[in-house]
């Protein structure tokens, strides 16, 4: 490998701290600059693997950065996306590239790769992922079909990065709809890199496009929210909204009918199910672990009906109709053992489409 001290591309703005959403490998305290510009539509590469050198494509510069500070791996790492575009067999390809302008050593192996039982081989970018924000959807490395290892650059060894190097590497993902222009790019060692744009093609000098692939892996893009008042929370994954209502709020210990207080809750949710395109409205009752369930599965389908009976006076929008079920205490949200896991788990969960 040719190694050489070039710095990477000057960032060009300042932003605000991004917490990541992917799951956090280590602690890490982060102050981060993100820089984001429109690059022309072709990029190339010769290699197969990832290079250790002083520059990272043939094109004129990232088109987003991400600076990490005070991490395990190194006290200053450059995260530069030099380019993300189509391929022509319906592929989206991101090229990468870290370089160490901090003072001491560092291991970038302990959070860009992993280990493959077959051939001990180190694959890089399956802790990378590409996030659709305008459909909700979370895009993960595509993964070899005959092996465990992700269709991504590779090497044999450790990626150790001494002061001013820079590893370059890419990682090909299942394509996004055509009407995507632009995602998000998450890393386990900064902010969330946003606004990468996405373009229609790329110049790619790859030979991958035979190699057989297991079913991509693109989950729903999932965001929790807990209402200030501490009687309900809320989970939005892809076009599907579900509402949790604390039964300790709609209803008296060991009881199925209604409390005065559940009127304000339920006719929030009344509301958002007016506003809201969804014709079957699905609700679900739970309690905790406290005593069995010859006895929690009937109450807590006596408090989805009750929530059904409700919620039919106050949905004023004809069409939606309703469906109930109760789950005694199985599907638990939070830790039983607890007082304050079981009081998340005592809970009735309406769900419905935007």
């Amino acid at each position: 490998m040719n190694i050489s001290h070039t710095s990477t591309a000057a960032r060009m703005t300042w932003g605000p701290f991004y917490p990541a959403i992917t799951v956090v490998l280590a602690t890490l305290l982060l102050t981060s600059c993100v820089a984001s510009e429109d690059s022309g539509d072709e990029t190339s590469s010769d290699n197969a693997s990832p290079n250790k050198n002083g520059t990272s494509s043939e094109g004129s510069g990232p088109v987003a950065s991400a600076t990490t500070t005070g991490t395990e791996l190194g006290d200053k790492l450059d995260v530069d996306i030099t380019s993300l575009g189509r391929t022509d067999d319906g592929k989206a390809l991101l090229e990468i590239s870290v370089t160490n302008n901090g003072d001491i050593k560092a291991y970038t192996n302990r959070y860009f790769t992993a280990h493959s039982r077959f051939g001990g081989i180190l694959s890089t970018g399956m802790g990378v992922t590409l996030i659709d924000t305008k459909n909700g959807k979370r895009y993960f490395s595509l993964m070899r079909d005959d092996n465990d290892s992700c269709l991504c650059s590779s090497w044999d060894g450790e990626s150790i990065l001494e002061k001013g190097d820079t590893l370059d590497f890419w990682v090909a993902y299942p394509e996004p709809p055509k009407d995507v222009d632009r995602m998000t790019v998450t890393t386990p060692i900064t902010p969330d890199i946003v606004d990468v744009p996405l373009s229609s093609s790329i110049n790619m000098k790859r030979n991958f496009e035979d190699i057989p692939t297991k079913e991509p892996k693109i989950l729903d893009l999932t965001s929790i929210q807990e209402d200030l008042d501490g009687d309900s929370s809320r989970s939005d994954t892809g076009d599907e909204t579900s509402i949790m209502l604390s039964s300790d709020v709609l209803f008296d210990t060991n009881e199925s009918k209604l409390t005065s207080k559940a009127n304000k809750s339920l006719t929030r949710v009344a509301k958002e199910i007016d506003s809201s395109s969804s014709t079957t409205v699905r609700i679900d009752g739970y309690t905790d672990s406290t005593g069995n369930d010859s006895i929690n599965k009937p109450l807590s389908k006596d408090r989805a009906d009750s929530v059904r009976k409700k919620l039919e006076e106050l949905v004023t929008r004809s069409g939606v109709t309703f469906e109930t079920a109760g789950h005694g205490s199985s599907d638990p949200v939070a830790d039983n053992s607890t007082e304050e896991g079981k009081a998340k788990n005592r809970r009735v969960t309406v769900t419905f489409t935007k």
